[in-house]
């Protein structure tokens, strides 16, 4: 936890339950100047003070020691790096500061940065549109048809005199007939522009998602209980029948407890992340039916972590197992995961978050991430030890599969599942590298890579 966001946070809610600091350091048995450090960050906190703290507080620990906060700082620190902003002096060394003393100011800031994105984005959709589309080329070739009949009757009107009754007539027939057929054209426009308006609004950023599932460190106590007493209802034969149940079952008998998820969590403040939220607790739940962590837990760690070897036993696909690690309960000797999706396109589709790995938001992330090289070998499990510029190691463990109906003549279409842990976790397990497995230098993404001399490089780092 970034120090500067835990002292802002322990001041502010020492301050809201009405005590000084000399007050709030009798009863920790610690001295007054030393409270002082910490809450100006001048000291460290964790472990039992940190407890201490939270319990003489009366609040969770949660409440000051939050991911959530952590994903929001990552946030902040990539804004502060858009070219928009270069020149402007952002104070990024102050980034905790403000997210511990005015979170509320710090989520807005990143919703604005987040619609600016979305806005730019629907922008350069429109425009490519507007340039290619042949539906919209059409559409005003027709337009521009209509309106130079009707100019050319109009003209005959007004600049012809004595234009014979019946001809005035049927010159006005023809404005009538061709103004109908302008507005038909015009109607059609302003529909398709409105499908378009739904589609993009679809593609709403994952921000919202990614941050409830952080806060609850991916883990949902309430879905993983009434889960485990579903599975024995999972009696079919084949792994997709299985799954088919198992989400049936989610979808009726996993409804309260998902609401109660949504309902709690301050994270999801748009109707579209809800829906994206429903439908990933919904994909939570029926895993956890899957695979209860009952004997998922035990399984994976006599198995070594070994990813494939754990769908196989637990008759899983690769997909759900590794979601699966993603929820371990956290406890020493257990070692803890992240998850990335990505589509052929190498867009992240999916997140759930690590400690001390940032994804980019606003940004395609590093090419030489083995995400993106494992749809060179469709199938087969590719390790990668990494070394980020923030001399931060660790390890990724990355499938392509074939996404999408099968069957002869049919085209293959890929995504690619990926693990990551941290390289202390990854002694944990079977992937635990060796002396000499390759170090290979990653980054987070061009902007944010601070390694100019990258062969790889597509885009130069901001704030240069």
């Amino acid at each position: 936890m970034d120090q500067s966001i835990l002292g802002a946070r322990v001041r502010e809610r020492r301050r809201q339950a009405g005590l000084t600091q000399a007050e709030l350091a009798r009863r920790l048995k610690i001295s007054a100047s030393y409270l002082n450090l910490i809450e100006h960050d001048k000291r460290p906190i964790a472990g039992a003070l940190l407890r201490r703290i939270a319990g003489v507080l009366g609040v969770a620990v949660d409440a000051l020691d939050s991911s959530g906060e952590m994903r929001l700082v990552d946030s902040l620190n990539e804004i502060a790096r858009l070219p928009a902003l270069q020149g402007l002096g952002v104070e990024t060394e102050a980034l905790g500061a403000l997210v511990g003393r005015h979170p509320g100011w710090a989520r807005a800031l990143a919703a604005l940065a987040r619609s600016e994105q979305e806005a730019w984005n629907r922008a350069r959709a429109l425009g490519d549109r507007l340039t290619h589309d042949v539906f919209l080329g059409e559409s005003v070739h027709r337009m521009l048809t209509r309106i130079a009949a009707i100019r050319s009757a109009a003209e005959i009107l007004v600049e012809t005199p004595n234009v014979p009754a019946d001809r005035q007539t049927e010159f006005q027939g023809i404005i009538l007939t061709e103004a109908k057929a302008l507005t038909g054209v015009a109607e059609a426009l302003a529909a398709y522009f409105d499908r378009i308006g739904e589609a993009e609004r679809s593609l709403t950023p994952l921000d919202e998602v990614e941050a409830l599932f952080d806060a609850n460190a991916n883990r949902f106590e309430g879905i993983e209980a009434a889960a485990t007493a579903l599975h024995r209802q999972i009696v079919e034969p084949s792994p997709a029948a299985r799954l088919a149940a198992a989400r049936e079952l989610a979808r009726s008998d996993l409804a309260a407890e998902i609401d109660a998820v949504l309902g709690q969590g301050q994270e999801i403040a748009t109707d579209t992340a809800r829906a994206r939220a429903r439908a990933s607790l919904l994909a939570y739940g029926a895993h956890a039916i899957l695979a209860p962590m009952d004997r998922f837990e035990p399984l994976a760690a006599s198995l070594g972590y070994d990813v494939e070897a754990i769908a196989d036993a637990a008759a899983v696909d690769i997909e759900i197992a590794c979601r699966r690690l993603t929820a371990l309960p956290e406890a020493a000797g257990t070692p803890r995961f992240g998850y990335f999706r990505a589509n052929a396109a190498g867009a992240i589709i999916e997140m759930r978050g690590l400690p001390g790995l940032a994804a980019p938001r606003y940004a395609a992330a590093c090419p030489l991430w083995a995400l993106y090289r494992a749809q060179q070998s469709p199938g087969q499990v590719l390790r990668q030890r990494t070394l980020f510029p923030t001399g931060a190691r660790f390890v990724f463990l990355a499938r392509a599969r074939p996404a999408g109906p099968a069957g002869f003549g049919r085209p293959r279409h890929y995504v690619t599942d990926m693990l990551a842990m941290s390289e202390a976790s990854a002694r944990l397990t079977v992937y635990a590298p060796g002396a000499d497995t390759l170090l290979e230098d990653v980054g987070p993404a061009c902007r944010l890579c601070p390694r100019k001399a990258c062969p790889h490089r597509v885009e130069d780092p901001l704030g240069e």
